[in-house]
């Protein structure tokens, strides 16, 4: 049974990510096995962003596997174990960390042998970079190890998942969401029994080609940079998924427009910031504590919508004050129409 804060968290989500985003376009969600357990294998540019984007458009509760130096104080430990969240040790945690690991794959092939689901990021750290980096041997012990726990009719798959960013900086960029086809972890169980190292180099090398497959810009090729740049730009936002891929396959695709914007809409977005603008400091003041550019997008999510949130409530408790209820109401709809319309002005 889910977590009723991790049901709280998915519903809101849902919304907030559709508000935040210009669009979250999912594709071939029909590659999500409807039975047996699932490990689901994203790319991680965006830092939290990536597992909330995951998680909240999949029907399954998932539980993720988290980076374990976040897991600190007792408050935030009883925060993400409510998210379904569980620590993962790296390297830069320590050596000695790492046998801690032999626990946390314990409780994930007993939450697999009851035919949920588990989430972790092959890749092993983040990047904001468009293409695949070296995925780790991590995901294949896990994922290959679990049939020791496994009822043997109980089939275990792993879902390659692509999370394509037209932005990871501006307001109201779309996000492309490819689901690719399932790999079945019993087509390397002969091998696995036979050697393992050689089991897990097949999967990891299978799962690597899987995952390309759900990138638009998978490879650091000699024109990563002009590719990237051409490809992720306004108008091709609408484009399908297969025309961005082959156009990241391209050896030359273009050059990007450049629309710099006019005196009159650089006064109307300063304009239309007045409404908010308390919220809006307070955002600009907080973002350059955090030095790792990867957390843009999650920190101007998170930490966005709750600044806005606070002083719409504010205003509006003021309004209903100071004048009336209908006044208090009245003053929160602006805000809200006048943040959107300058985040269309100034989306990417």
């Amino acid at each position: 049974m889910a977590h009723p804060f991790y049901l709280f968290v998915k519903a809101t989500s849902w919304l907030g990510l559709k508000l935040f985003f210009g669009g979250v376009k999912l594709i071939d969600k029909h590659n999500i096995p409807k039975d047996g357990a699932v490990i689901f294998a994203p790319n991680h540019q965006g830092a939290f962003m990536d597992a909330l984007l995951s998680g909240v458009y999949t029907k399954r509760p998932v539980h993720f596997l988290t980076r374990a130096d976040i897991f600190k104080s007792k408050v935030v430990i009883s925060i993400l174990k409510s998210l379904h969240m569980m620590p993962i040790y790296r390297i830069r945690d320590g050596i000695q960390s790492l046998s801690q690991n032999d626990a946390v794959f314990d409780t994930c092939f007993e939450i697999l042998s009851n035919g949920k689901a588990v989430l972790i990021f092959p890749e092993g750290n983040h990047g904001h970079d468009y293409f695949l980096r070296s995925i780790s041997k991590g995901t294949s012990r896990l994922a290959l190890d679990a049939r020791e726990s496994l009822d043997p009719n109980l089939k275990l798959y792993i879902v390659p998942i692509g999370i394509n960013y037209f932005s990871h900086r501006r307001p109201l960029a779309k996000v492309l969401i490819k689901f690719g086809k399932p790999i079945d972890t019993s087509d390397y169980h002969d091998l696995y029994d036979e050697h393992k190292q050689r089991a897990y180099n097949k999967f990891r090398e299978d799962l690597t080609e899987g995952m390309k497959s759900t990138l638009i810009l998978a490879e650091n090729s000699e024109h990563y940079e002009k590719k990237r740049d051409f490809i992720f730009q306004p108008k091709h936002q609408d484009l399908p998924f297969d025309q961005l891929k082959e156009m990241g396959n391209s050896e030359d695709p273009g050059v990007r427009e450049q629309k710099p914007k006019g005196v009159f809409v650089r006064f109307l977005i300063a304009l239309f910031s007045l409404p908010n603008l308390p919220a809006l400091l307070s955002l600009k003041k907080f973002l350059p504590v955090i030095k790792d550019p990867v957390f843009t997008i999650s920190l101007k999510y998170l930490a966005g919508g709750i600044f806005h949130i606070i002083w719409w409530i504010l205003i509006g408790i003021l309004g209903g004050v100071l004048i009336s209820w209908q006044a208090g109401l009245l003053f929160v709809a602006t805000a809200i129409m006048f943040m959107f319309a300058r985040q269309k002005l100034i989306s990417y």
